[in-house]
């Protein structure tokens, strides 16, 4: 594959009305600061509006289904702003396409990450980033947002190094030592979801030869390390790069598909993107190998894999995967029938969207996300300073999306450290996972090896009567 010419698409999503489509525009410092005067000492919040940004693949190796994340979180800003603002403000989203800092398979970004984040900082004087995407490239700018002194805020990935909060609380991450006071994940991390796949397969699969297959950073090692505390050890484990990935496609995972057929696992693992998760089940279909797969929930959407995989036949449905949002298939609660109105109030976002569409993963996760930043918002009152906001984040319980409550701490800036067992059920649907630990049990663990998983009934499913 010949690598694309390449511009910059900076997407400035202004969410002040339902109807505000993602634009190409180019975003200076002059238009970042029009709508008002900053507030001192609190870059990004004016009397009106407060700036937020994010770099995401919007187009690229990682954009199918990643795509929607931060647009979801837009249409939850954009429904806030439309229902009476938060504490008198509107919050403006600033989205760069990073294409996840790779050339190629269609990228119309930058892949220059470092550059985007400095823009936001710098051009267009945010707040903080908020909901940028994932490991690889949003690890490297931790110390660049610590310096600078801009909050980097629930980062989507589940990576255990947005925990680098110092003492007992740091799980083993590659913070090197620093502390970052104002960075924070999001969703479970990859260990703790491992650990809790991990019981699973012991629980339903013993005695069954496992292998697995990770992404070559955080993402694929740390849901290695979470096998390995959970007590299951791959017979054959192999990294794929993403980087080999978009030069030579599901070709560069056929070796490792051969591998695992020739060692006899019965059971794969994959920690994989939706672009490399149908790499392996394309290559299985070729090989006619049928092992029970086990997805990470960041690449098993069906929706999206089912995309991925084109006029491959889908061998997805009957895999194991988690899942940590109400929204998911299975339990009914309000928040999906207030996520398909969210979703429906922005046209410009998701054309299309109706009552009767599918609410993917990727859909949900970032609506779930974006609820999150704006109850901290609205607790945060309205004069806070950074410090202010910080603490606010840290210190209460939030109502979201999710099945467990959100709760940051001083020792956890991981963010929810809760989920179930679900199965693919078809391209549109999963349903909780059958047999032992499964059967919509909510596990808890922590990221730690000590952390033992245990079952919860303390679960997250009202929506806050601000947000009808």
């Amino acid at each position: 594959m010949s690598p694309l010419h390449l511009t910059r698409l900076v997407t400035r999503v202004a969410v002040v009305c339902a109807s505000l489509a993602l634009a190409a525009v180019g975003l200076t410092a002059a238009t970042a600061a029009a709508a008002g005067t900053a507030t001192p000492n609190v870059t990004g919040v004016t009397g009106t509006p407060i700036t937020i940004g994010a770099t995401v693949p919007l187009t690229g190796i990682a954009s199918p289904g990643y795509n929607e994340v931060a647009k979801a979180a837009a249409a939850v800003f954009n429904w806030v702003n439309n229902h009476g603002k938060v504490n008198g403000r509107k919050i403006l989203y600033d989205l760069v396409d990073d294409c996840y800092g790779t050339p190629g398979f269609g990228c119309k970004g930058n892949p220059d990450v470092h550059a985007d984040t400095v823009t936001l900082v710098t051009k267009d004087h945010v707040f903080a980033t908020v909901g940028s995407l994932g490991t690889p490239t949003q690890a490297p700018e931790r110390a660049y947002l610590k310096s600078v002194d801009t909050p980097q805020l629930m980062v989507n990935s589940g990576s255990i190094d947005w925990n680098c909060v110092g003492g007992s609380g740091t799980p083993s991450s590659d913070c090197n030592g620093t502390t970052y006071p104002g960075l924070t994940g999001w969703q479970p991390s990859y260990t703790t979801e491992s650990k809790i796949l991990a019981k699973y397969i012991k629980a339903n699969y013993a005695g069954k030869k496992v292998c697995f297959l990770g992404q070559s950073d955080d993402f694929g090692h740390n849901g290695y390390l979470g096998l390995t505390y959970g007590g299951i050890h791959p017979v054959v484990t192999r990294f794929y790069s993403v980087d080999a990935l978009v030069v030579s496609g599901a070709a560069s995972i056929t070796p490792y598909i051969e591998s695992f057929q020739s060692a006899g696992c019965s059971v794969v693992y994959l920690d994989t993107i939706p672009g490399a998760t149908a790499a392996a089940l394309g290559n299985a279909e070729a090989l006619s190998y049928k092992p029970q797969w086990v997805i990470s929930s960041v690449g098993s959407d069906p929706t999206t894999v089912a995309t991925e995989l084109g006029s491959t036949p889908d061998s997805e449905p009957g895999a194991i995967s988690f899942a940590y949002l109400a929204t998911t298939n299975g339990f009914t609660d309000p928040w999906i029938s207030w996520t398909y109105k969210v979703l429906e109030a922005a046209p410009g976002l998701f054309p299309g969207f109706k009552s009767t569409s599918v609410l993917n993963g990727n859909e949900a996760y970032g609506v779930a996300w974006g609820v999150a930043f704006v109850e901290a918002l609205r607790a945060a009152g309205r004069n806070f300073t950074q410090a202010s906001f910080l603490h606010i984040l840290t210190t209460m319980k939030f109502e979201t999306p999710a099945i467990t409550p959100l709760q940051y701490s001083a020792t956890n800036h991981q963010g929810l450290i809760a989920g179930f067992v679900d199965k693919i059920k078809s391209k549109t649907a999963t349903e909780p996972a059958p047999g032992k630990d499964g059967n919509k049990t909510v596990w808890v663990t922590k990221s730690t090896s000590a952390s033992p998983v245990t079952s919860t009934t303390v679960l997250s499913l009202t929506v806050p009567s601000w947000l009808k």
